[in-house]
């Protein structure tokens, strides 16, 4: 996976990120996207560099401005080491049961670069899936959908 692979280096990722913070977020939270063949190898400096955004804002200029100022401020390490602790954190849980028993809900976005996970039921045996015409951003995109699928779910978890 590139996206692991290019935060597993540090100092890498969290030089591109920050010397382009604004891209990066303006272009990171967008929608309705066109749709494209996923670029090899460097998806995530292309996103930071691009001069151009892709698709509709996610949010307004003073919402999208929080987020800079606050990456800005801390930078992207912190988010970026859980990438990197994926080793330590399956030695650290090998010997935790990996299946998740609880009724769980999974929703996707049809558009989302991130494929579905074609694995989910063999580890959420009581998972029921729902995808929304939609991208990553799913309650963002589709807030009233969103809701009534979860308020759905949730009435028929106590019948």
């Amino acid at each position: 996976n590139y996206f692991v692979h290019f935060n597993r280096h540090p100092g890498v990722a969290d030089a591109v990120l920050e010397e382009n913070t604004f891209q990066f977020l303006r272009n990171l939270y967008r929608k309705n996207e066109p749709a494209s063949a996923p670029q090899p190898g460097m998806a995530m400096i292309n996103l930071a560099r691009a001069e151009t955004p892709l698709g509709e804002p996610l949010m307004s200029d003073s919402e999208l401005a929080v987020f800079v100022s606050a990456f800005q401020a801390t930078g992207f390490t912190a988010s970026i080491n859980w990438y990197r602790n994926l080793d330590r954190n399956w030695h650290v849980l090998a010997n935790v049961n990996p299946i998740i028993q609880q009724p769980t809900l999974m929703i996707y976005g049809d558009r989302d670069v991130i494929p579905k996970f074609e694995k989910l039921t063999e580890f959420v045996p009581n998972s029921e899936v729902v995808s929304l015409e939609c991208g990553h951003w799913i309650q963002q995109e589709k807030p009233g959908k969103t809701n009534e699928v979860i308020l759905k779910w949730l009435g028929q978890q106590g019948s």
